[in-house]
């Protein structure tokens, strides 16, 4: 990965960036599946709990948030139990939301979505069935002038505005139009709804269809990439817009700047979890990255990255600048991903524990990671669900070990430890003890090695006092750090 696209990523402070868009409620109803239903030829699901996030635009504002952008948040909302949870999920996240206008007696949009486990809660998750309650009516006239005049208040300050149009009745010519009389200048960047005219997006800086998409719009066949340059280049021409950034799924985004050549812009191959959210998170960097300054290449670079990021994972997931920023410096090693801070850990941690899984923690110096190292960390991830591996700084792990250790570097070590399958997370800390990591995290569980249950265990007293538990895990004979040093 360039080290100047890196640098340039890094350097991004605090854009102010306005998403006009349909904003969704996103439920998660999982559960276990082990029977079918006696009533129908059909699963039955037996539920474990429920989870909200914001979709749609929303998933945007919150993307951006997490991005540590200035985000304001101009859509529409009924006025009911929905509405007020996508608000408060909005809020949550640091987002203005004074642009979310109450239309009475229309619905807010939610999707509900069945996510079945196979037998047990740490096996396969399945989608088993989506449910959506919306309407598809154009917003009133009222409400649209409502958008309107709260989005003329907060124009004059903009760096970009984004459009996510999910064909819900709120994105209209007529709306963008008015949107982009009262913040001239400022780039307008759209990821198009799934509809044959694209007329009401002519003018705007971007858009960034997917393959499908342009092909529905332009009538080109997008299968490949002779058709994803055809259609980009129509698309652009067509609708007098600066460029056309064309996500190809697996194959990467081919952009199509009017002033220049199409460009491909290949992603690596993923194991892909789920794809929602992919077309969110690609128009967020893409406006995070325009609002910064950025160039169009720099701004697809960023936004593959983070979208093969994002398919990794399951739902819609934000992502935080950390994050991608390990990705682009550990390119090609997946693992990457698991390492990190505390303030990234406290909430994962805390999240799980809501959710009902096992959170189990071990530490260690993890120096030249052997044999050993695995059958504990192998034995850790047993006792729960979500396995937490600290591991000692290289200055901490030389006030313990003593000069010339470690053999292996910190970034070394942690990135070994992460590229276990049997390790959820990985962080780094630098005191001798992991009192205070313990103490933010709260695990259940706190797992050693045999050879320490009749000694003294660090943090025992803290995880018994809050209830959890310490648990062993045997020794394979012989093998340790030290032996394979010869420092026996």
């Amino acid at each position: 990965m360039r080290r100047d696209l890196i640098s340039f990523f890094e350097g991004i402070e605090r854009p102010r960036i306005a998403v006009v868009g349909d904003a969704i409620v996103d439920e998660y109803v999982w559960g276990d599946v082990a029977r079918v239903s006696p009533e129908a030829p059909v699963m039955v699901l037996q539920v474990a709990r429920r989870e909200y996030r914001a979709g749609g635009a929303g998933s945007v504002v919150t993307n951006l948030a997490v991005l540590k952008a200035d985000v304001r948040f101009f859509s529409v909302r009924g006025e009911d139990g929905a509405g007020e949870r996508l608000r408060s999920l909005l809020e949550k996240d640091g987002a203005d939301t004074t642009g979310l206008v109450v239309e009475p007696n229309r619905p807010t949009t939610q999707k509900t979505r069945h996510m079945g486990y196979v037998q047990h809660a740490n096996r396969a998750v399945q989608q088993l069935l989506r449910v959506d309650d919306e309407v598809r009516e154009s917003i009133r006239d009222t409400t649209q002038s409502a958008i309107l005049e709260r989005f003329r208040a907060r124009a004059a300050d903009l760096d970009a505005v984004l459009v996510s149009d999910y064909h819900k009745g709120l994105v209209s010519g007529g709306l963008l139009r008015s949107l982009q009389a009262a913040a001239p200048g400022v780039p307008f960047l759209v990821d198009p709804a799934l509809v044959d005219d694209y007329s009401l997006y002519e003018g705007c800086h971007l858009i960034c269809p997917n393959r499908y998409e342009a092909g529905k719009a332009s009538r080109i066949d997008c299968n490949d990439f002779a058709g994803c340059a055809a259609a980009a280049e129509k698309l652009a021409r067509d609708l007098r817009i600066d460029a056309v950034a064309l996500t190809m799924d697996r194959d990467g985004i081919w952009l199509h700047e009017r002033a220049s050549e199409g460009r491909h812009f290949p992603t690596r191959a993923r194991t892909v979890a789920d794809v929602t959210g992919a077309g969110d998170m690609v128009l967020s960097i893409l406006g995070l990255a325009t609002a910064a300054g950025g160039t169009l290449a720099q701004a697809v670079e960023l936004a593959n990255v983070a979208a093969g990021i994002e398919i990794r994972k399951v739902g819609v997931t934000p992502l935080s600048r950390s994050e991608i920023l390990q990705e682009m410096r550990y390119e090609g090693r997946p693992g990457a991903g698991k390492i990190k801070t505390l303030e990234e850990l406290v909430p994962i941690a805390q999240q799980a524990r809501e959710a009902g899984r096992t959170v189990v923690f071990t530490n260690g110096c993890f120096d030249l990671l052997h044999a050993g190292h695995r059958h504990l960390l192998q034995g850790a991830a047993r006792e729960g669900e979500v396995l937490i591996v600290a591991a000692n700084s290289d200055a901490s792990v030389r006030r313990i070990k003593g000069p010339g250790r470690p053999r292996t570097n910190e970034e070394q070590r942690l990135l070994d430890i992460a590229d276990l399958s049997s390790v959820d997370y990985v962080i780094c800390f630098d005191d001798d003890k992991p009192l205070a990591l313990l103490e933010a995290l709260r695990p259940h569980v706190l797992v050693k090695g045999e050879e320490y249950r009749e000694g003294v265990v660090v943090g025992r007293e803290l995880v018994e006092g809050w209830g959890g538990r310490v648990a062993f895990v045997s020794q394979i004979p012989g093998i340790s750090t030290s032996s394979l040093l010869g420092d026996r």
